[in-house]
Order: C-alpha cells, then sequence, then structure tokens
C-alpha cells in the first residue's frame, strides 16, 4: 500500500509558547508537515511552499490575521484558512468567514482539539472531493474500457 504524501501545514502564530504547544500535539501524526511562522508577512513570503492548510492567528503584529488571510485568497483561493483569536467577536466571525476563512476557533478552552478535528474534517472533505473529480473518474472510465476490449479479445480467441 502507498504511503500517502504528508499533509504541509502553516502555523501562523506570534505567541512562541502557545505556537509550540500545536507544532507538538499536531506533530504526533505523521501525516502532517509544519512550518511555523511568526508574522502574517513572514507567512505570504512562504506561500510558494502550497500548504494545504494555514492555521492563522487574527491578532497579529504587522499585517493582522484578516489582512493576511485577504492575501493568502488573493495568491491561492484553494488555501485552507482556519483563523485563530482570543476574543469572541461574531461580526468578526462573519467578515472572516466571508473573506474565505474555512473556520473560526476561539484559542479558550479546547481549541488544540478543535483545530485537529477541522484539520480531519478539512483534508477528508479534499480527498472525498478529489477522488470525485472529473480526472479520476476519466481513469476509472478508462480502465474500464481496457478491461471490456481485453475480455472481448479473449473470448473472440475461444
Amino acid at each position: 500500500m502507498p504511503m500517502k504524501k504528508p499533509k504541509h501545514i502553516f502555523i501562523v502564530e506570534d505567541n512562541e509558547i502557545y505556537s509550540m504547544i500545536l507544532d507538538y500535539i499536531l506533530s504526533k501524526d505523521s501525516i502532517y508537515k509544519f512550518v511555523s511562522f511568526n508574522s502574517g508577512e513572514e507567512c505570504i513570503k512562504n506561500l510558494y511552499l502550497n500548504p494545504d492548510i494555514i492555521i492563522l492567528d487574527y491578532g497579529l503584529p504587522g499585517i493582522n490575521g484578516y489582512e493576511t488571510l485577504l492575501e493568502i485568497k488573493k495568491q491561492n483561493p484553494h488555501i485552507h484558512v482556519v483563523i485563530l483569536t482570543a476574543h469572541e467577536d461574531e461580526k468578526l466571525k462573519q467578515e472572516l468567514l466571508l473573506a474565505g476563512a474555512d473556520d473560526y476557533i476561539l484559542k479558550q478552552g479546547h481549541a488544540e482539539k478543535q483545530i485537529i478535528e477541522k484539520i480531519e474534517n478539512i483534508l477528508n472533505k479534499d480527498e472525498s472531493e478529489s477522488a470525485n473529480s472529473p480526472e479520476v473518474k476519466n481513469k476509472v472510465l478508462y480502465f474500464i474500457l481496457i478491461a471490456i476490449i481485453l475480455i472481448l479479445g479473449v473470448m473472440y480467441y475461444i
């Protein structure tokens, strides 16, 4: 069975301790490959690494999480972004979701557990969508066509 390619995840968090905690908790599963950044600017400079998901703190120094989200979506609208924040604000949540964030998680409580669940949900959704993609369907149809041709060829010679 072929090994799955590790999923590439950015953690953009200016609180080094919280970033280390996330990295430690999320690194337990070897299917994830993490890269941490302290600012939105660093994250944006490294988008060429094509992350599958970005865990983005809203309260960053320099450009904040909202501005970083807008730039991420401008450069690659297919990157999934989950926003972390220490403040509950329904209006802000709606703005972030409208700007393209996949979700909004409060740091209080069991945020780490929620982050893991969100990552798994997003990646599972991506895998099921790619399994239903036209490219996969075309390969299946091609395989079936080849099988039919082979069966007909064998039957012809019998």
